[in-house]
């Protein structure tokens, strides 16, 4: 009988770019695909230069750079781990809403609807999707003292998003992206953000307690996974004279 030696594990990405890229690659990869989660330790690497058959600088280059991207995050005498990204009141930064004595007010989340639809091609585009996929679209609008302030349109995969589709809406909370992970599996890791100023629709007027064409704030949000694949697109609308962008750099 003769025996076979189990094939090491083929590095992912152009076999063109460097070594350490494609072990990046690789290693956000197997997070995507949920072969290690948030608090999850990596293996080390040596052991990750024995698998995968390329030199420890290799590897280091590549722990490293995922480290800066903050995928992963080195805990000193413990080993190298799979970071959880925080956006839980991500939004919240560009609009404030206080009380009369001057505190900072949080909002409530209420998701209005939830259905599929075939994805608009600018959505669709957005997602990295065929033309003509189905998407699962939810309404939610934010609330401070009981007004709505905050208006989003929020588009999914359908292909990966089906439980957010059919579970009670109590199942998903207020958060959505700790219900992507802890409903579907989702991980969200980076997030790209575009703002702008756009005359308000009458429709989004009417809600805000706006006029028609008043200039609102609208921030286009591309959330992604751990290999950097767009999962969710939204937009939220929200009054100018709430906006508020302040930036810290050391």
């Amino acid at each position: 009988m003769i025996s076979t030696m189990p094939a090491r594990p083929v590095l992912a990405g152009d076999a063109h770019l460097p070594l350490y890229r494609r072990l990046c690659i690789t290693i956000a990869g197997r997070i995507a695909d949920g072969h290690w989660r948030p608090g999850d330790m990596i293996p080390s690497e040596t052991d990750l230069a024995r698998i995968y058959d390329v030199a420890p600088g290799t590897v280091r280059k590549a722990i490293e750079t995922l480290a800066t991207d903050g995928l992963i995050e080195r805990r000193h005498g413990r080993g190298t781990f799979v970071r959880r990204s925080n956006f839980d009141h991500y939004m919240t930064r560009f609009f404030l809403f206080r009380d009369a004595s001057g505190s900072e007010l949080d909002p409530e989340s209420r998701i209005l609807s939830r259905q599929v639809v075939s994805g608009p091609a600018p959505v669709v585009s957005a997602l990295g999707l065929p033309d003509g996929s189905d998407l699962i679209h939810l309404v939610r609008h934010r609330y401070w003292e009981d007004a709505p302030r905050l208006l989003e349109d929020i588009y999914l995969p359908l292909h990966r998003f089906g439980p957010i589709l059919t579970c009670d809406i109590e199942e998903i909370g207020p958060l959505l992206y700790p219900a992507y992970e802890r409903l579907c599996g989702e991980l969200v890791c980076f997030m790209e953000e575009e703002i702008t100023i756009v005359p308000a629709s009458a429709q989004d007027a009417a809600v805000l307690g706006l006029h028609s064409a008043d200039l609102i704030v609208a921030i286009d949000r591309w959330a992604k996974d751990a290999a950097r694949q767009p999962i969710e697109w939204r937009r939220s609308r929200g009054e100018t004279g709430r906006f508020r962008y302040k930036v810290k750099v050391e």
